[in-house]
C-alpha cells in the first residue's frame, strides 16, 4: 500500500479545526451579498422599466374602456358611452382608440367641431378605419372643410368597389363642390346599388331631390323612392322619410308644361333628417341632432338644381302620397316618439287651418300629463304653431325651472307673447337652470326689448367673458348675428379661434360679417389667412383674389389670380364667384375681350351673388354693351355690394344725357 504524502496531513488537519460558527457566518455573509445584488438588481429594473410597464397597463386599460365605448355607442347608450369615452381619454391622453371613440360618440351626437378635432388627432395618428373616415367627412363638411372631405373620400373611393354609402358621400362631397352633374351621377349610383341599405337610399334620394327640377324625371323618380320608403314601417329609414313629406321640406314633383332639356339653376330647399337628441357630451352646450346611421348629411339652405332630362308625357308627377295619408302613417308609426305625432298633427293644422283650436287642445289631452320629453315636444310643438300662451299652461313654472330644455321654452313661451319684464326676472332669479353664458345672452335679448341698451351691452359682455369653450362661443357668435349685434359676434367667433386655431366656421364667421359690413379690406386679410391655413382649397384662395382684385391688385397678383382663377372655371364652369374672378382679373390688365368671354356663360337666372353681377356689368361696358350694362348695374344696385363693387358700376348709374 502506497504511503501518503506527509505534508498532505495537516492541511485536512486545518480544515478540520475550523469552527462551524465560522462556516455558518461565511455563508450568511455570502447568502447577504447575493440578496445585495438581486435587490440592487431588481430595484434598477423596477426603476428603468417600471414607467414603459405602466405605461402599457393604462394604454391597454385605455384600449379596454375604448372598445366597452364603441359597444354601447353602438346601442344607442349616449351617458354611459360617455362615461367610458371619458375615462378611457383621462387614462391614457395618448391612447389612439380613445380618441376614435370620442370621435365616434361626438358624431353620433352631432357634436360636430368637437368630433371633426379628434378626427385630425385620428388621422394624424394614422388609425382611421373606413367608418372614421365616413364620420370624419360628416364632421369636415358640416365645418365646410370641403378639402379635408375630398381627402377622406379620395380614399373611400380607391376601394376596389366602394360601397354605396361610400358612393353616397362622394355625390354630396359633388354638390358642395358646385358640380352636381357628377354629384346625381353617385347618388343615382347607390339608387341602383342592390347593396344600398335603407338610409343610403333615402339619402341618395334626398340629393336628387335637391339638384334637380322638380318638373324633370330624375326628380319624380326620386320623390317616388322616398314616397316608398315612407309607405314601409319597417324600413329602418321611413320615419325620416315622413318627416321629409311631413314638413314638406321640398317640392312635389309638378307636370311639365312642355320639353325642356335646359339646363336651369332654381332655389330649392334640401331636404334634411330630424331626429331626437341624446344627452350632450360633457363639456358642450347641448347636442344636434343625432345620426341614428351613418348616413350623409344633407346641405341646408338654397343649392344648385340642374335639369337634366326631358320629360315625356306619361312621365309620373304630382304627390302620390298625400299630406293626409302621411299624418297618419307618421301617428300610426311604430317607432315614432312624442315629436312625431305631434308632427301629424302639424300636417292636420296645415291641411285645416280652421281645425287649429280643436287640434291643439287634443294634443293637450294626449301629451299634457306626459314625462318631461314629451312635455319639452309639446311645449316646442306649440310654440312653433304660435300658441305660446298654451305653452304656459301645460308646462307651469315650478316644472319648467328643473331642466334647461323645459325652462328655455318657457322663457321663448314669455318672449313670443312680448312679456319681457317677466323674462328679465325669471332669468335673474335662483331658479334659473341654464348655463350662465346662455342665461347672458337671453338676458342681453330682453334687455334690448325693454330699452336698456346699455344693460344690454353689459350682458353681451358677460356672456363673451364666460363662453370659454369652442362650442359655446359658437354658439354665442351666431345667435349674436341673428340679432344683428355683430360686434359680439366678431368677438365670439375671435374667441373661437383663439381656443381652437383652426376652426373654419369661426373664419368664415368673421369674413361673413365683414363682407357685410363692406369692410373689403378687413375681408381681405381674412380671407387671406384662410387661403393660408387651408392651401389645399381653391374656393378660399379665389376669394382672397377676388377681394385683391377689388383693392387694387398688382399686375402680378392678377395674373396669379387669373391662372388660379382659370383653373377653377375649367373645373367648376358654372361657378360665378370664379369667373367673377377670372373676369375682373383680366379687365385689370386691360384685356377687355378675354374678361368678356370669362362671363358670357354660363346664362344669368336671377339667383346668383349679386357682387359677379356688379363686375360682369362693368365688362360688358368695358366692351361697348352699354344699354346691357346699364340694365345690369340698375338691378344689382338694389342688392348688398361691397364700396368697391358699388364703385365698378357707379358710372353705370348716372344717367345719360339726351
Amino acid at each position: 500500500m502506497p504511503k501518503r504524502s506527509s505534508r498532505a496531513v495537516p492541511k485536512k488537519a486545518d480544515l478540520d479545526l475550523t469552527p462551524p460558527e465560522e462556516i455558518r457566518a461565511r455563508r450568511i455573509r455570502w447568502l447577504a451579498f447575493l440578496s445585495v445584488l438581486a435587490i440592487c438588481t431588481l430595484g434598477a429594473g423596477i426603476y428603468f422599466g417600471a414607467p414603459p410597464v405602466g405605461r402599457e397597463i393604462k394604454a391597454w386599460q385605455s384600449r379596454r374602456l375604448a372598445r366597452e365605448a364603441f359597444a354601447l355607442i353602438d346601442q344607442q347608450k349616449w351617458s354611459e358611452a360617455n362615461a367610458k369615452t371619458r375615462d378611457a381619454v383621462l387614462l391614457r391622453p395618448t391612447e389612439p382608440e380613445a380618441w376614435r371613440a370620442a370621435g365616434r360618440l361626438a358624431s353620433r351626437i352631432s357634436q360636430w367641431p368637437t368630433a371633426l378635432d379628434w378626427w385630425k388627432k385620428v388621422d394624424e395618428a394614422g388609425r382611421l378605419t373606413l367608418e372614421d373616415r365616413r364620420d370624419y367627412i360628416a364632421a369636415a363638411l358640416t365645418a365646410s372643410e370641403v378639402t379635408l372631405a375630398a381627402k377622406q373620400v379620395q380614399v373611400l373611393m380607391a376601394q376596389s368597389a366602394p360601397e354605396a354609402i361610400d358612393l353616397m358621400w362622394a355625390g354630396q362631397l359633388a354638390s358642395r363642390q358646385n358640380d352636381p352633374v357628377l354629384a346625381i351621377d353617385y347618388a343615382e349610383r347607390v339608387l341602383a346599388d342592390e347593396r344600398a341599405k335603407a338610409y343610403e337610399i333615402a339619402s341618395a334620394a334626398t340629393l336628387v331631390l335637391s339638384l334637380t327640377s322638380p318638373y324633370s324625371q330624375r326628380y319624380a323618380e326620386a320623390w317616388k323612392r322616398i314616397e316608398d320608403v315612407a309607405r314601409d314601417p319597417k324600413n329602418p329609414a321611413s320615419l325620416g322619410a315622413l318627416v321629409l313629406l311631413a314638413n314638406e321640406q321640398a317640392l312635389p314633383p309638378m307636370s311639365a308644361i312642355g320639353r325642356n332639356t335646359s339646363l336651369s339653376i332654381e332655389s330649392t330647399p334640401a331636404p334634411s333628417q330630424t331626429s331626437a337628441a341624446p344627452p350632450s357630451v360633457a363639456g358642450g352646450v347641448d347636442a344636434g341632432p343625432m345620426l341614428q346611421h351613418p348616413t350623409p348629411a344633407t346641405q341646408s339652405g338654397d343649392t344648385v338644381t340642374l335639369n337634366l332630362a326631358p320629360i315625356s308625357p306619361s312621365s309620373p308627377s304630382g304627390r302620390a302620397m298625400s299630406l293626409t295619408e302621411v299624418a297618419n302613417a307618421l301617428e300610426n308609426h311604430p317607432d315614432a316618439r312624442p315629436y312625431h305625432k305631434l308632427l301629424a298633427f302639424e300636417v292636420r293644422v296645415r291641411q285645416d287651418p280652421a281645425l287649429t283650436d280643436q287640434y291643439v287642445a287634443d294634443a293637450v289631452e294626449r301629451f299634457g300629463n306626459g314625462d318631461d320629453e314629451t312635455l319639452a315636444a309639446l311645449g316646442g310643438w306649440l310654440n312653433k304653431i304660435g300658441r305660446p300662451a298654451k305653452t304656459l299652461e301645460v308646462l307651469p313654472q315650478a316644472h319648467a325651472v328643473q331642466r334647461q330644455d323645459l325652462f328655455l321654452l318657457y322663457i321663448n313661451a314669455l318672449a313670443a307673447l312680448q312679456r319681457w319684464s317677466e323674462v328679465k326676472d325669471l332669468l335673474m332669479s335662483e331658479h334659473s337652470v341654464v348655463d350662465p353664458m346662455l342665461q347672458h345672452m337671453y338676458l342681453a335679448v330682453a334687455q334690448a326689448h325693454l330699452g336698456a341698451a346699455t344693460g344690454a351691452i353689459n350682458e353681451w359682455q358677460r356672456a363673451l367673458e364666460v363662453a370659454d369653450t369652442p362650442e359655446k362661443a359658437l354658439a354665442l357668435a351666431k345667435y349674436a348675428e341673428q340679432s344683428s349685434v355683430n360686434d359680439i359676434a366678431d368677438a365670439a367667433y375671435s374667441i373661437t379661434i383663439k381656443i381652437v386655431p383652426k376652426n373654419r366656421g369661426a373664419y368664415d364667421g368673421r369674413l361673413r360679417l365683414a363682407m357685410q359690413a363692406g369692410h373689403t379690406s378687413q375681408a381681405q386679410s381674412i380671407a387671406a389667412k384662410i387661403a393660408q391655413l387651408w392651401p389645399d382649397d381653391a374656393e378660399a384662395r379665389n376669394q382672397d383674389a377676388y377681394l385683391q382684385l377689388l383693392l387694387g391688385a398688382s399686375d402680378d397678383a392678377a395674373k396669379a389670380a387669373e391662372r388660379d382663377a382659370q383653373l377653377l372655371v375649367a373645373k367648376e364652369p358654372r361657378n360665378w364667384q370664379a369667373r367673377a374672378t377670372l373676369g375682373l382679373a383680366c379687365l385689370r390688365l386691360g384685356r377687355n375681350k378675354e374678361a368678356l368671354a370669362a362671363i358670357r356663360e354660363p346664362r344669368v337666372t336671377g339667383v346668383e351673388p349679386p357682387g359677379p353681377l356688379a363686375v360682369r356689368a362693368a365688362i360688358l361696358a368695358a366692351n361697348g354693351y352699354e344699354d346691357g350694362a346699364r340694365n345690369d348695374a340698375r338691378i344689382v344696385n338694389a342688392k348688398p355690394l361691397l364700396p368697391e363693387e358699388r364703385t365698378l358700376i357707379a358710372p353705370l348709374l348716372v344717367e345719360r344725357k339726351e
